[in-house]
């Protein structure tokens, strides 16, 4: 009996080994997804698949959350059915652990955003000039040190002058105060300077020093308090400093009210000559009304009829313009006791640190003491 030979190949050793190599890696993979599956912190899909003997293997995760220590390195690529991605990476530990430990989610702490400093603005740097650089000269006059006397000065004494300027010319200028007759005298553009007094001077003088520089003037004063006696005042128990003029004789009238008087100087010795009225208070104090602040007396006056208690009277001519143009001033005052009084009297100006002063002498030639710094009035009789 003839035996057949069987066709049928029968698997090599190498073949065998290749199907229980696949087989045995497909098991280990299964075990890996359930294990996973059974922590609650992955859910696989495990596709096979065979080419050539060789199995291939793709791992689908759908959801990543903390991977427990021991877990052996696994790449997990996204699948289509994936509602959430990421890239797991299983890091093998030195030792296996019994029960795995969860490792808490750590949150990422915030990066603080740094923030720029301000950016200073570089210092300006000053031009620094050549060592021979010579300092420009101003092309205008100026007076660097104002003129001061200093002592006591009568007349027909010599005086120094202390002063400083930059120009090239100077004047030193002296004129009784309140006038404008100025004597000048070439002085060197740096005192001192020593100037003669007059012995007839018999009031107190106004010093001016003017600096010339090309076509630029300046200019500085000073007033001189020169010491008198007491003839150069027209009244008894003066100040001992030289008037600012001689006595005057003027033409005057008054008018005695309620709270004060109305007092009428045809020279009023203010600062320019003319008429001048003042308003003197029972409050010491006073209100002076030079002839160009007077009203108008061609001017209508407030359409006002007054009517005075019995025995008063109300003001007329130039203090009945005054009084009826101002209310202030008919509140202040009141009524007229009596008419205006015309008379005659003296009048002598001072010039002192504090002020000018007006001294004249009243109806009844007590002498009145009019202060221009601070608006008062006192009356004396003379010693």
């Amino acid at each position: 009996m003839t035996h057949k030979k069987s066709t049928t190949k029968t698997p090599s050793f190498r073949d065998n080994s290749r199907q229980f190599a696949a087989k045995i890696f497909i098991m280990l993979c299964v075990i890996s997804v359930f294990g996973l599956t059974a922590c609650g912190e992955l859910e696989f899909g495990v596709e096979t698949k065979v080419s050539s003997g060789r199995p291939e293997v793709t791992v689908v995760t759908t959801t990543v959350a903390q991977i427990p220590e021991g877990m052996v390195l696994v790449t997990v690529t996204p699948s289509a059915q994936a509602t959430a991605t990421a890239a797991a990476t299983m890091t093998p530990t030195a030792s296996a652990t019994a029960s795995p430990t969860l490792s808490p989610t750590t949150t990422p702490e915030p990066t603080a955003t740094a923030t720029a400093a301000a950016v200073q603005p570089a210092p300006t740097r000053q031009p620094v000039l050549p060592a021979n650089t010579p300092t420009p000269t101003p092309y205008w006059a100026e007076i660097l040190v104002y003129p001061t006397v200093s002592g006591i000065v009568w007349p027909g004494d010599s005086v120094t002058v202390a002063y400083d300027t930059r120009a090239d010319t100077a004047t030193l200028c002296l004129a009784p105060v309140f006038t404008q007759d100025w004597e000048c005298r070439p002085v060197p553009s740096t005192g001192p300077y020593t100037l003669d007094i007059d012995p007839a001077t018999n009031t107190n003088l106004q010093l001016q020093l003017n600096a010339y520089l090309g076509e630029t003037q300046a200019t500085g004063g000073a007033t001189i308090m020169l010491y008198c006696d007491e003839d150069a005042w027209f009244f008894s128990g003066p100040p001992t400093t030289c008037p600012a003029g001689g006595p005057v004789q003027t033409a005057a009238a008054y008018q005695q009210f309620e709270h004060g008087t109305m007092l009428w100087l045809e020279n009023g010795l203010w600062w320019d000559p003319g008429e001048m009225i003042y308003v003197l208070y029972d409050t010491q104090t006073f209100e002076p009304f030079p002839e160009y602040a007077l009203p108008d007396s061609s001017a209508p006056t407030p359409n006002i009829d007054y009517d005075p208690p019995e025995g008063m009277f109300v003001p007329e001519s130039g203090f009945g313009l005054l009084w009826k143009e101002n209310s202030w001033i008919r509140q202040r005052l009141g009524w007229a006791l009596a008419p205006e009084v015309g008379f005659s009297t003296t009048v002598q100006r001072e010039f002192a640190e504090d002020g000018p002063y007006l001294y004249l002498l009243n109806f009844d030639d007590r002498l009145l003491t009019l202060g221009f710094w601070n608006a008062t009035w006192a009356e004396r009789s003379q010693p």
